[in-house]
């Protein structure tokens, strides 16, 4: 039984470390989609030159739709209460620190309130 518990565990926590990967068709709206998820990760955007790293057939116009998506994820991942997201003990990869200042600062405060309980 016990090691049963381990496998599970074990696969839980890899499945948890799983990143998105860029999508290997030429759509618009993957690309855009992709995008929209990166951003609601919480994930810092990757540059064109990161990109073509993992899709070297990348073109500008994906890339653009990649844009796209983020800008419209980082908007709502953004909306979220900073306190909140440091309380529940999420990561936060400093998405948002160029629309607000005060939000690494509000994290961190959720991040503290978090471990004194």
């Amino acid at each position: 039984m016990f090691r049963k518990g381990v496998i599970v565990a074990t696969f839980v926590l890899l499945s948890g470390c799983v990143q998105l990967t860029p999508p290997t068709d030429e759509s618009a709206q993957s690309w855009q989609d992709f995008g929209y998820q990166w951003a609601m990760k919480g994930y810092i955007i990757e540059s064109q030159s990161d990109l073509v790293k993992k899709v070297p057939e990348l073109s500008t116009d994906r890339f653009a739709q990649y844009q796209s998506g983020y800008a419209t994820g980082k908007a709502e991942y953004c909306k979220q209460n900073p306190f909140d997201l440091g309380y529940a003990g999420k990561i936060y990869y400093g998405i948002c620190n160029d629309l607000d200042r005060r939000y690494n600062d509000e994290y961190w405060r959720g991040k503290k309130a978090r471990s004194r309980n």
